[in-house]
């Protein structure tokens, strides 16, 4: 049986920028901008999907730290 509730969810940046109706360069320079936690996997850059939140991207002070 999976444990779906500790499952993550990620999004591509196609995906990502979908969601929030936004161009693909808005969700590169909300990455640059720490305003949405993201990973490189090889040459994909997958987003966590709980950080694409209103609350994370108009935030005054950015949340995460990503390493891209």
């Amino acid at each position: 049986m999976e444990n779906t509730s500790n499952s993550e969810k990620f999004f591509n940046r196609f995906e990502a920028a979908g969601y929030l109706k936004v161009s693909t360069k808005t969700i590169d320079r909300l990455i640059r901008d720490n305003r949405i936690k993201a990973f490189k996997l090889g040459k994909r850059v997958l987003i966590y999907s709980d950080s694409l939140t209103e609350e994370n991207i108009n935030a005054v002070k950015p949340n995460f730290q990503n390493t891209l």
